[in-house]
């Protein structure tokens, strides 16, 4: 069976595509997530969104909660969708 990786979902990279689409900035971002109850700093997201650090599950669900995208967009193997 052929699985692809977390890293080659581009997690990080459609974390970046759903920020931008909603006129977010890294700092803004990493605020919210914090008021969530996820301590992420801006550099730890500019770090996952270039592929330079993992994302933890927990992570990526507060992400999702923060970005109000489907858990499941985030994993999807294809590209993210440009109409959001």
């Amino acid at each position: 069976m052929n699985r692809s990786t977390p890293k080659k979902r581009n997690i990080g990279r459609k974390v970046a595509h759903y920020r931008e689409a909603r006129g977010l900035t890294q700092k803004e971002l990493a605020a919210r997530l914090q008021t969530a109850g996820c301590d992420m700093t801006s550099e730890m997201i500019w770090k996952a969104e270039n592929g330079r650090r993992c994302l933890s599950i927990f992570e990526i669900d507060k992400l999702a909660e923060v970005l109000h995208v489907d858990y499941n967009a985030l994993f999807a193997q294809d590209e993210p969708p440009l109409d959001i």
